[in-house]
């Protein structure tokens, strides 16, 4: 009978460390934007990104953890020395402005404004092995800004990010 409560208190024990290692957050560590395929990057892309994973709702916990690599290799070796378990990377891959009457032909003061185009790929890579988890691309404008249109592309990269994580296994 004595050794009942000791077989109680260790599996006790026993499942809150379980239920403590399931509980740790996912280290997901997001990289600078990169420029059309160029060495420049863009932190407004990054902070865009975060910011809307962030709001995402998750049943695991994530911590974001901001990275200045924005090339896919020299981020993934950060993330490795952060300890992230996964890198997504982001690449403005499109930018242009195209005019855009307002008003028609029939109006007497048409005004002309301009549409911001971006594209914006994306790529989720878990650390530990360097295999892609997803990836994709986005298009999107803004009569705003250009920058507008990145922070609508990173909007809509975020829930697909949070639910390939979710599919992984986390």
């Amino acid at each position: 009978m004595r050794c009942y409560p000791l077989v109680v208190l260790a599996a006790l024990a026993c499942a809150s460390s379980v239920g403590s290692a399931q509980d740790s957050p996912i280290q997901l560590c997001v990289a600078n934007m990169q420029l059309e395929d160029t060495h420049s990057s863009n932190p407004v892309g990054q902070a865009a990104l975060m910011k809307y994973l962030a709001k995402e709702k998750s049943k695991s916990a994530v911590q974001y953890v901001p990275i200045d690599p924005a090339e896919s290799e020299p981020a993934l070796q950060t993330a490795k020395a952060k300890n992230c378990d996964y890198v997504v990377t982001t690449d403005q891959t499109e930018s242009h402005v195209q005019s855009d009457i307002y008003g028609g032909a029939n109006t007497v003061n048409p005004i002309n404004m301009p549409v911001f185009y971006v594209a914006v790929t994306y790529k989720l890579t878990k650390v530990s092995d360097g295999s892609e988890v997803t990836s994709g691309n986005m298009k999107t404008s803004d009569r705003g800004s250009e920058k507008d249109a990145i922070i609508i592309a990173m909007h809509k990269i975020a829930p697909k990010l949070t639910d390939a994580i979710k599919k992984a296994g986390h």
